[in-house]
């Protein structure tokens, strides 16, 4: 209690000053003003003396102060604000009443996790996991901070309507959801699915959300088919209607990769800044750049981004540097000594035995000379469940994955504990709130609008391709995509359309691998109308419209057909190949895009829709090729 009035007096102090200055301009008056402000400050003091006495750092857990016990590694903690709080929510499923409790069960947790992460790591997780490091290593605007708790501050008071059961409240626990878009390392490949960061990250720290009333979901729809363009235009449908975070995690894969039009797999991360922010307003989402997305320039331009309303944090370098802190490989303490998820971490700098190199068959990532005992055990999956395609260099093992995952987790539980005391603030200078949980929820989803709004009303950034923001900056986009229908097909909610192919198929793949399918449609030699496209679609004479496909060569040994990941010649994909009609007319132009295919007639790429006429796109190839999704631009 004196740690959290210490917290509360702190904020009344600096507004009473404000306040004085404004009010008083009398002798007496500012005679009366100082003495009020001596009492103030000599509360805040006594204040601060007993919260110190009392441990108030670690009660809100701002040092991230770690004592070691005899076998457990614990967070130094406000033993009685622990107890009562444990006393008083034994049952985690009820959301807290107070922050008090809260901030109870966020120290009670995160002394769980603490101990769990010296078990994992030994004595260098205390080392590793501070919150120096998760800040330098994730980095976060004081402003794009601002926007990410006023998320959790509203899955909060959510949580509080629901538990009170006010009038309108759902039946289940508000969901915080976490979306990870990017490509193969990403998503894990090479791994099993437990072991990607995305996982790791749900593990972490659902525990500590669902103590605080919030069901915390991390959803891994990263791929290694994916292309930029395909993220942009089927974001909502790839990714989900309702989405608080999406981190982007993708690899350069050639040095163009910032051009939004690229072939790169990757897509330039401010059009996807853009796009994102066009798919989900008024709701604008948080992103999380963990890729590549460095240098001055892209940097300025995310800050642009970020004055319109779109939030972002990036991960940088300094995770590197926080991996070279663990005893080298072939060092007698780090080669077997440490515990696996630390062992053999890096070996002469090579982290999990790779370095940077010029190759862009390996992703310019290399498996080093100096790192062969590192390569050796980048991987940790069952025997049976080895697949030589997918533990390459160029994506991580399960120990980079650990890290990541555990490092975000605690960045998210810092964001937690900070939104609690940003709500406690609120209902402090708006006593009555404290009541009145609607009203609440209705002045922070009124400021999330009113952002929304405002980046709906400005210009999106401009890059320096021009003709590429031209282009793609302000369409409005439909999209088919073959996952969401799969999902939906399974859940009784469509008719079937296209035949849907699984990749990897089912049967080929252990258990723990079956979360890393993507659904595709299967082409044929028979032509197929793609006939959802008419209602999703909306028929309007005039309109002009861009129609795109992503299609995706195969290769099919024993009656078992892949998906290429590897980029396809464009001899392979043509319109003698490839037959397609839009509404009826011949198609006589397939213009390769970052990676999707532009649908293009006699005048160009610009379809005009005509009363009378059929509708819908149909196609027929005689090679076996996979469609991830068709889409339109309005």
């Amino acid at each position: 209690e004196a740690a959290l009035n210490l917290h509360r007096l702190t904020h009344i102090y600096g507004v009473t000053v404000h306040r004085c200055q404004m009010m008083y301009d009398t002798p007496s008056s500012r005679k009366k003003a100082l003495r009020s402000s001596i009492h103030l400050f000599l509360m805040s003091m006594l204040a601060f003396i007993i919260g110190f006495l009392m441990s108030y750092d670690a009660a809100t857990m701002q040092d991230n102060t770690w004592d070691i016990d005899d076998v457990d590694g614990s967070i130094t903690t406000l033993d009685t604000v622990i107890n009562s709080a444990a006393a008083a929510s034994e049952d985690d499923d009820d959301a807290p009443a107070t922050t008090l409790e809260l901030l109870g069960r966020i120290a009670l947790r995160q002394r769980q996790l603490n101990n769990e992460i010296i078990r994992e790591y030994g004595v260098f997780g205390k080392d590793i996991f501070n919150k120096i490091n998760v800040e330098k290593i994730i980095q976060l605007s004081s402003l794009s901070q601002t926007k990410l708790l006023r998320k959790i501050m509203i899955k909060i008071v959510l949580s509080r309507i629901k538990n009170q059961g006010n009038e309108g409240a759902e039946g289940s626990a508000p969901v915080f959801q976490w979306v990870t878009v990017g490509d193969s390392s990403a998503a894990g490949h090479g791994n099993a699915y437990s072991q990607s960061y995305t996982s790791i990250l749900q593990t972490t720290v659902s525990g500590i959300f669902q103590s605080a009333g919030i069901e915390f979901v991390a959803s891994n729809r990263a791929g290694s088919t994916f292309s930029g363009m395909e993220v942009a235009f089927c974001t909502k449908e790839m990714f989900g209607a309702d989405v608080d975070m999406l981190s982007w995690d993708f690899l350069p894969l050639d040095t163009n990769h910032f051009d939004p039009l690229s072939n790169s797999q990757g897509m330039d991360p401010l059009l996807f800044g853009e796009r994102v922010g066009m798919t989900y307003y008024p709701q604008l989402p948080v992103l999380y750049f963990l890729g590549k997305a460095t240098g001055v320039e892209i940097q300025q331009q995310l800050g642009a981004l970020e004055n319109r309303g779109v939030g972002f944090a990036m991960m940088t370098d300094a995770l590197r540097e926080v991996v070279l802190t663990v005893p080298n490989g072939y060092d007698k303490d780090g080669g077997g000594n440490l515990p696996p998820v630390a062992s053999k971490f890096h070996c002469n700098g090579a982290i999990e035995g790779v370095e940077a190199c010029d190759d862009l068959t390996q992703m310019y990532q290399c498996y080093s000379n100096e790192g062969v005992e590192c390569k050796k055990v980048k991987y940790d999956v069952a025997k049976e469940c080895v697949d030589p395609r997918y533990e390459t260099p160029w994506n991580d093992g399960f120990k980079m994955h650990r890290l990541k995952g555990r490092l975000l987790g605690f960045h998210m539980i810092e964001m937690l504990r900070l939104a609690a005391l940003e709500l406690d603030l609120l209902e402090l200078k708006q006593p009555h709130l404290r009541d009145s949980p609607l009203e609440t929820l209705d002045i922070l989803r009124n400021e999330e609008e009113v952002e929304g709004f405002l980046f709906s009303k400005t210009t999106a950034t401009t890059s320096t391709k021009e003709s590429s923001w031209d282009l793609l900056k302000l369409k409005k986009s439909t999209c088919l995509n073959a996952m969401s229908i799969y999902v939906l097909q399974n859940s009784d909610q469509r008719d079937e359309v296209l035949p849907i192919q699984l990749h990897p198929p089912q049967s080929s793949i252990c258990e723990e691998f079956v979360p890393f399918q993507t659904a595709f449609f299967r082409t044929s030699y028979r032509e197929q109308r793609i006939r959802l496209l008419e209602p999703v679609l909306e028929f309007n004479e005039g309109r002009e419209v861009m129609y795109g496909v992503c299609l995706h060569a195969s290769i099919c040994d024993a009656g078992q057909c892949e998906v290429d990941p590897v980029p396809i010649e464009d001899t392979l994909i043509t319109v003698d190949t490839v037959q397609m009609s839009v509404h009826g007319k011949l198609i006589s132009e397939l213009t390769r895009i970052g990676g999707c295919y532009f649908l293009g007639n006699e005048e160009g790429l610009i379809w005009k829709e005509e009363a009378g006429g059929e509708s819908g796109i149909t196609i027929r190839t005689s090679n076996t090729l996979f469609v991830s999704s068709f889409f339109a631009l309005h």
